[in-house]
């Protein structure tokens, strides 16, 4: 091999070096997760807020809803509409903003025995915070699923306003579902499917899981 041919060879072996770093960094961002399984493990809280942010899958469903929200905004200035909702809801609007009569928001749960009612539903002002109130109502179940030694398998969903479902394992009951939809006059509502039910299962096992 000649110097010249030596000094091409070795060029083309750093392109190819610094292209498989590259493409090495590339799933963290942009390669979506069938699902995850959080159990047991200490660093079970961060896996969880990992694919919450990095989920391409689940970071759609949540941008479609934004959009979503940005055409009914749109469409709420062409229209009527905000002023006759506002007409009808202005009495509550004006005791949330006195002080003293709006109720405190509900504490985050972080450990199940101060976790007494799982949050199945939230009020959210903004996209920027879709995804941590996501994790906030997935956060209950993994604490109930450690607790019973177990684990809960989270997968993206894809019709609908569902963006997560939730499987339980060892309970017999089908995946729990997660969705996000945009209000007309701005902001979202994430909540699960069937609230009486799960709040019935979830009171059921956590006290059993506590008395172990």
């Amino acid at each position: 091999m000649t110097g010249r041919s030596f000094r091409g060879y070795n060029k083309d072996m750093k392109l190819a070096l610094l292209a498989g770093l590259v493409f090495a960094a590339l799933p963290m961002q942009a390669v979506s997760a069938q699902s995850i399984r959080l159990t047991q493990d200490p660093k079970a809280e961060d896996m969880l807020r990992r694919f919450v942010e990095l989920d391409s899958r689940l970071k759609a469903r949540l941008d479609d809803a934004a959009k979503r929200e940005e055409s009914f905004l749109a469409e709420a200035r062409d229209s009527d509409l905000r002023d006759s909702v506002a007409e009808r809801s202005g009495p509550k609007d004006i005791l949330d903003l006195l002080p003293g009569l709006k109720a405190p928001p509900t504490p985050v749960c972080r450990d199940l025995g101060d976790c007494a009612v799982p949050e199945l539903a939230l009020d959210v002002t903004s996209s920027e915070r879709l995804a941590d109130s996501v994790r906030r109502l997935v956060r209950p179940w993994m604490l109930l699923q450690q607790a019973r030694r177990s684990s809960v398998e989270i997968t993206a969903a894809e019709t609908g306003d569902a963006v997560l479902t939730l499987k339980l394992k060892g309970l017999d009951t089908p995946p729990l579902t997660l969705n996000v939809s945009p209000r007309l006059l701005g902001g979202f509502k994430v909540w699960f499917d069937s609230p009486l039910v799960l709040a019935s299962l979830y009171g059921r096992e956590r006290d059993a899981a506590l008395k172990r």
